[in-house]
């Protein structure tokens, strides 16, 4: 509950309902996760290491993803209106341009924005400040994206997996 707004404190409590409900229905697991943290203070299950699961929330929607291999995903609102100043902080030359030439480049940039996050909740790395050169080099050849846009909601969600790796994934998400 380390969210300095009682909203956020709400979403987070949500998302922890979310993944036990998951590991119910995927795994029969039942009772309170007891949860260690690893890089960048990424939480695991302690008692099941062979688990792997990633939460995300914004103020449409609630996410949760479990999968027998590491995953990752977020979960953004769409914007009415597109921050070319944080454009330029989060994106590459080349990605900033595809997001403004797009049809609707508030979605482009949400899409883009929730891959990024999706892939370093995957990875553990957490948030850097060299969001604009992830994707550079190999990374998008060992990952999978599945990306939805839901626009009548007002959100965009992705899942990220290494593509490598055999894996399903239980996508739970609840808009409210």
């Amino acid at each position: 509950m380390s969210y300095r707004f009682l909203i956020d404190q709400v979403l987070c409590a949500k998302a922890y309902l979310l993944l036990k409900n998951g590991l119910k229905e995927v795994y029969g697991i039942t009772g309170n996760p007891v949860f260690e943290y690893v890089k960048h203070e990424k939480p695991v299950l302690r008692d099941y290491p062979d688990i792997h699961f990633n939460l995300s929330h914004c103020h449409r929607g609630i996410m949760c993803v479990i999968d027998d291999m590491p995953i990752g995903c977020d979960i953004e609102e769409i914007e009415s209106t597109l921050d070319i100043d944080l454009c330029h902080v989060c994106f590459n030359d080349s990605e900033v341009a595809g997001i403004t030439s797009a049809a609707d480049p508030c979605v482009a940039f949400t899409k883009l924005w929730t891959m990024k996050e999706a892939v370093l909740k995957l990875t553990g790395d957490g948030i850097s400040d060299d969001l604009p050169k992830l994707f550079d080099g190999d990374l998008l050849q060992r990952v999978h994206f599945q990306t939805v846009v839901d626009r009548n909601n007002g959100f965009v969600y992705t899942i990220c997996q290494d593509s490598l790796k055999s894996t399903h994934y239980q996508p739970n998400t609840i808009p409210y």
